[in-house]
């Protein structure tokens, strides 16, 4: 049986990935295969049950093979049209879920919120579901509300860096379609739909519930009671994702299992005052009851948790964490001769069947892996009192931490610490008091919730000072393994704190054995952006950190640093930042936050939320950045030596030609494995030609990243033949607005016979040490991610650089 239900998960999973077509013609392989080895093995033909045997397993994965795949190609055909990307489409739907206002100024806002569309011709099948904003959006734009309007829509498409969060198969698994903006709208009577009563019913239950809550209270209420992903301000959420407690914010099946704790808590309560009552019985009507009530709190648990998850929404991730909770409910209560890896097999089958690209998202891997954990570790075991409230949290911790590995999470000593204190803290104070709250209007439930609301935050807020240690480092990993297991195993509550007292001495203080870095040049799909990653093998430099969208979403978190985990960078030897525009410096203070820099270079002084010191790359101009330092080799227009292998060169420009701030750029040459790479910022052609007249010979590269993304105003015909690169690189967003690069920049590269890629078709641009350019796009990718025939130029993938 497990085999056959590991068969199904894997079809299941297999069948995402190939086309309906292939699904078919596999199945039909598979199962005529499967039809002759029966046959061989049976002793006559009358023997059906040898047939039986194998056919029935085998056509249960054929038909998951199919299912999935025909699910997929499904959504797919909902998709928006890559023809009406960007074009003014008219709409009619109606909100559905909670609507995310953010407000810039007096005269400026925005609402972010989820359409459920009418039938349509938007798509093959029609668009189902959309994601848009609305600035300066009307007050009766709310939950359950229908519109008519314009929208400006594009296909879901994310960063290609080779990276395991796939932002596309996301959208698919949420079934959203397309995303956009609304350009205007108005209001219509709404149709008699269940789901938007049941939605503006909700609305109203939570309206009522947040009725005379103090404002340290309402934010709890409405993140963990009801589910509301806009419950805490932008500071809040960059918090908690700085030390790791984020997944506390957001009801998951660490609240489902919580309030399932609560009802376990209350059906045994009631059972045993049923027994009390039911003692006065006659014998078998006894006898019968207790049966029945043994039963109870397994029910109460369901029924409240299943209640919970639809009160707070009822999205498919808190669904699936309600079948991870009933199915270790189940292995814990049911009978023992209930084995207990079937049963999780056939929860992980359930969810799979809903919806089968549920694979690609952490959260199924997270409640899959956690439950499992939980179930084999303390099967028949006996544990103290300390260690059934503790033990559970340790053990997920180190369960999560391959899972958190290849979905690029950072784990450092700061995560763990906050882990150790926020999840009891929210999880067996916080919660609690927020359904109370909810519930009741007692002023003295608000005052107490309020009270841990200031000691929440207050604990969280010095810990991202404390020293910034990746704990995918090995040394680390050994150290963090050995705690838990000396305290697991002990058996002894006084080795709890002894283990998080060397963990956080050895890691932070004591010089670790990292693992050794990939060496290689990456310019980092970063839309339209720019961030250059290069390593040695032992030291490496940033150059630029591509934009910020928001105090909470910024490329550097998204994509920079995932790289760079990936890579085994977990320390920056050199920053460069070649001005103070967002598309090349949004994402400095995350970087600054996540990880140790030796040294920051800057064209321009940037506003920081950090202190540290800004040495300026040019600082013949007239203002330097506070703090910078003069007479340094590097500032001076010389090398800085990064690693044995790695140079940066910072080339001095004429003061008359750095006049605005694109031409105050540090133009940087990095000379690394034996190539150069002329990097110059958003410099135009003024800067160009004055580099040209003070010599070509410090210009000479074999990589030149286009200047200004490919604008028009830079990358001249001089530029390119001083230059006289093998390889040019453009940095730049698909289908940008600034139409970058420019169609004439493109022809000149073409003229000169220089082979090039975009960042905004190709996804990362990777160089090797041996000089092999590859694109991430021109590899294999999921078929949701096919791209358009005219984007399919990979010319560059696999040149060898001479």
């Amino acid at each position: 049986m497990n085999l056959t239900l590991m068969g199904c998960l894997a079809a299941l999973l297999a069948g995402t990935l190939i086309p309906m077509s292939w699904a078919a013609l596999i199945s039909a392989v598979f199962l005529s295969c499967v039809f002759v080895l029966a046959l061989a093995n049976a002793p006559d033909v009358g023997h059906l049950r040898h047939y039986i045997r194998f056919s029935l397993p085998a056509a249960s994965i054929a038909l998951c093979l199919m299912w999935s795949s025909a699910f997929t190609g499904a959504q797919l055909d909902h998709r928006l049209s890559p023809l009406l990307h960007g074009q003014d489409v008219a709409l009619k739907g109606c909100v559905v879920g909670d609507v995310d206002r953010q407000t810039y100024s007096s005269l400026r806002s925005r609402a972010r919120f989820k359409l459920v569309l009418d039938p349509n011709a938007l798509s093959k099948k029609g668009l189902r579901n959309v994601r848009v904003s609305w600035f300066n959006a009307p007050d009766w734009l709310s939950p359950g509300v229908c519109l008519t309007g314009v929208a400006r829509l594009k296909p879901p498409r994310s960063y290609a860096n080779g990276l395991s969060y796939d932002y596309v198969a996301s959208m698919l698994f949420q079934k959203i379609d397309a995303t956009g903006y609304l350009t205007e709208g108005a209001q219509v009577t709404p149709p008699e739909h269940g789901f938007l009563r049941a939605d503006a019913l909700a609305n109203q239950v939570k309206q009522a519930a947040l009725t005379g809550l103090s404002k340290e209270a309402i934010p709890w209420v409405k993140g963990l009671v009801f589910g509301d992903k806009t419950a805490f301000d932008s500071a809040q959420w960059r918090l908690v994702r700085d030390t790791g407690t984020l997944h506390l914010l957001v009801v998951s099946g660490l609240h489902v299992s919580m309030i399932g704790a609560m009802g376990l808590l209350a059906g045994a309560i009631v059972a045993r005052l049923l027994m009390l009552l039911a003692t006065a019985l006659p014998w078998a009507t006894f006898a019968a009851g207790v049966r029945v009530v043994q039963v109870l709190p397994v029910i109460s648990a369901l029924a409240i948790t299943a209640a919970y998850v639809a009160l707070a929404g009822s999205g498919i991730s808190l669904i699936r964490a309600w079948f991870m909770f009933a199915a270790a409910l189940a292995i814990w209560k049911l009978p023992k001769r209930i084995r207990r890896l079937p049963l999780l097999l056939l929860a992980a089958l359930a969810i799979m069947v809903m919806n089968p690209l549920s694979w690609t998202q952490a959260g199924f891997w997270y409640s899959f892996w956690a439950v499992a954990a939980l179930v084999f570790f303390f099967a028949g075991r006996r544990t103290s009192r300390v260690s059934v409230l503790l033990a559970p949290q340790l053990l997920i911790l180190f369960a999560m931490l391959p899972v958190m590995f290849y979905f690029g999470q950072a784990v450092t000593p700061v995560h763990l610490i906050a882990n150790f204190f926020a999840i009891p803290l929210v999880t067996l104070v916080i919660l609690p008091l927020a359904l109370l709250s909810a519930v009741s209007p007692l002023e003295w439930v608000d005052s107490v919730l309020s009270f841990f609301n200031g000691l929440f935050w207050s604990l969280l807020e010095g810990l991202p000072e404390l020293p910034k240690v990746d704990l995918f480092d090995s040394s680390a990993l050994v150290l963090l393994a050995a705690s838990i297991a000396v305290w697991i195993w002990a058996g002894r509550s006084w080795a709890l704190p002894g283990s998080f007292t060397a963990i956080y001495l050895s890691i932070s203080f004591l010089p670790g054995i990292s693992p050794t870095q990939t060496p290689g040049l990456w310019v980092i799909d970063s839309g339209q952006g720019q961030a250059v990653l290069i390593s040695d093998g032992k030291a490496s430099a940033l150059i630029d950190t591509g934009p910020a969208f928001s105090d909470s979403f910024s490329v550097a978190s998204a994509a920079i640093l995932p790289v760079m985990r990936q890579k085994g960078i977990h320390h920056l030897d050199l920053l460069v930042i070649s001005h103070s525009d967002n598309d090349h410096s949004g994402g400095t203070s995350d970087i600054l936050k996540s990880v140790t820099v030796d040294r920051l270079y800057v064209g321009q002084p940037l506003k920081l939320n950090s202190r540290k010191e800004q040495l300026s790359c040019h600082p013949w101009i007239g203002s330097r950045p506070q703090g910078s330092k003069a007479g340094s080799k590097a500032d001076s227009g010389a090398s800085v030596v990064v690693g044995s292998d790695l140079e940066i060169d910072f080339i001095r420009v004429s003061d008359d030609v750095m006049v605005n701030d694109n031409n105050q750029s540090c133009v940087v040459r990095v000379r690394w494995a034996g190539y150069s790479i002329l990097i110059p910022g958003d410099a135009d052609a003024k800067v160009e030609r004055a580099l040209i007249a003070s010599g070509t010979d410090q210009l000479k590269s074999d990589v030149l990243v286009a200047g200004h993304h490919g604008s028009n105003s830079s990358t001249s015909s001089m530029w390119l033949k001083a230059v006289a690169p093998q390889v040019v690189v453009f940095s730049a967003g698909y289908r940008n607005r600034f139409n970058h690069p420019h169609p004439d920049v493109i022809n000149r590269v073409e003229r000169e016979g220089i082979p090039y890629a975009n960042t905004a078709t190709s996804g990362l641009i990777e160089i090797s040490p041996d000089g092999e350019v590859t694109l991430m796009r021109a590899r294999w990718m999921p078929h949701w991610h096919a791209k358009p025939d005219a984007e399919r130029d990979f010319s560059l993938h696999g040149h060898v650089l001479e």
